[in-house]
């Protein structure tokens, strides 16, 4: 992964009204405790819902006579719930998605294909469907076809013939879990040039290209027979080429704001949509809330949420590379990367406890920016699991440690009390003064719970001075009043 480049981060801590902090919280969070539910170390992992359990265990069979190990949570919808799934993936080389409608708006199988993007795995869509599936593709919501459009599909469309594409699925997952070592997940030093090759990255290199994003990993194009397998060209019409671009100006802003150095953002949204709509209305077909998403997500990295943006803050997002499709492309990585987030670190995910637990293992700098995105998410629950998040990397200190000081203010009790333990996990001595101010003055016990263990696991000779200061103060109030 490249650097986060020049980018300009919103260190104001500006927070969205929850509603008033209440004085009978629930009990602490143990936030960086909690513990998903361990699963053994596998090469693949299958997503599937239980309507296409005979295809599962098919390819399940298939795989473990070439040698291949495999996870399928085979449990009930409960089971799944719990976070095994998660686990798995996180060790996991592969994971193997059996696509149907049924799948496609499960919530469980929408996570771990979300789990599997932000932990850098190889995703592999198998489906029986014909990819202009109408009901399929409908079944689809716009991130789930972000993720998968670049992706190769695997199709089992001819009943009687089962073993072709199953030939096809061993030729693909053979390189991308070879080349994974076992034992830390990454690359070894030795693997051979074909192996190596074998995983494209789709990625750009900031800073020239903007803001580091999470990397997308498909396989390169080693099928034999083209029939089985469809590309990002042909599944939908959401990709975007060249021909599609009116003009000839190399940017965006230039093909619709050439000279000008500023512009409003009512101007933007309306060229933005011009220009790429049809694309737009593709992926999002008719969920308002999603091109809603997309426009807010924009107008946010663009605009940093204004009224009027600059050329260079449009540049800094976008980057220099010459390609003419850049800023699209751009925003449809910031989408992926918000709506992944988002789905793996909701209240109502099954993986976020896995993804909490193991975010040490790809906490790249692309990861790292996204959850600070998530400090300034609308939901303090997203707020809260940010903040625990950060302390469990313990990467991007120089990032993270300000915006979690900033937390400190947040005017939900949960955001304040996981910023208090995430900055005392990761010893945050520049953040000792801000957490003796919610030790001495936060009203929630909780908070002022969590900002004494903060203050001991930081240690050091200011944390040590205002512990004692503090518990000698308060001994001699309580002695004047007794």
């Amino acid at each position: 992964m490249g650097n986060s480049g020049s980018r300009r981060r919103r260190d104001q801590g500006d927070q969205t009204s929850q509603g008033p902090a209440t004085n009978q919280p629930p009990p602490a969070v143990p936030a960086l405790q909690t513990q998903a539910p361990k699963a053994p170390t596998r090469d693949v992992v299958i997503s599937y819902h239980s309507d296409d359990i005979a295809l599962m265990r098919f390819i399940q069979g298939e795989l473990e006579a070439n040698k291949f190990t495999v996870f399928a949570d085979v449990a009930d919808q409960i089971d799944k719930e719990e976070g095994k799934a998660g686990s798995a993936i996180v060790k996991a080389k592969v994971l193997i998605l059996i696509l149907s409608p049924s799948s496609a708006q499960c919530k469980s199988c929408n996570r771990e294909v979300q789990l599997a993007y932000i932990s850098d795995k190889p995703i592999f869509p198998v489906t029986v469907r014909d990819h202009e599936d109408q009901e399929l593709l409908k079944a689809m919501d716009f991130g789930l076809k972000l993720t998968l459009q670049p992706m190769d599909w695997i199709f089992f469309t001819n009943i009687d013939d089962k073993a072709t594409p199953m030939k096809e699925l061993l030729s693909c997952i053979k390189d991308p879990v070879s080349a994974v070592d076992e034992e830390s997940g990454a690359a070894p030093a030795a693997a051979s040039a074909q192996n190596r090759n074998a995983l494209e990255a789709k990625e750009v290199q900031a800073p020239q290209d903007g803001r580091a994003r999470i990397t997308m990993h498909r396989t390169a194009k080693i099928v034999t027979d083209k029939s089985l397998v469809r590309s990002e060209t042909e599944i939908g019409d959401a990709t975007l080429s060249a021909t599609h671009l009116p003009g000839t100006a190399l940017t965006f802003w230039d093909r619709h704001f050439e000279g000008h150095d500023t512009v409003s953002w009512t101007e933007f949204q309306a060229g933005f949509l011009k220009e790429y709509g049809e694309q737009l209305e593709s992926l999002v077909s008719s969920d308002q809330s999603a091109m809603s998403f997309i426009l807010k997500l924009v107008h946010r990295e663009v605009f940093d949420n204004k009224d009027t943006g600059t050329k260079a803050n449009f540049l800094d997002f976008r980057g220099t590379r010459p390609e003419r499709n850049l800023f699209f492309k751009r925003v449809s990585q910031l989408a992926l990367e918000s709506y992944s987030m988002h789905g793996v670190f909701s209240m109502d995910s099954s993986v976020r406890l896995a993804a909490v637990e193991n975010l040490g293992k790809y906490s790249s700098a692309a990861v790292i920016e996204a959850l600070l995105d998530l400090l300034d998410d609308p939901d303090a629950n997203i707020r809260a699991v940010a903040a625990i998040s950060l302390g469990r990397t313990g990467a991007g200190q120089a990032k993270s440690i300000p915006r979690l000081i900033n937390g400190l203010s947040d005017i939900d009790r949960l955001v304040r009390e996981a910023c208090c333990l995430s900055l005392g996990h990761l010893k945050a001595t520049e953040a000792v003064p801000h957490v003796v101010d919610r030790w001495r003055n936060d009203f929630i016990s909780h908070v002022r719970e969590a900002a004494h263990v903060a203050l001991k696991n930081i240690g050091g000779d200011e944390a040590n001075r205002a512990i004692h200061m503090t518990e000698v103060l308060t001994k001699e109030i309580r002695a004047l009043t007794a």
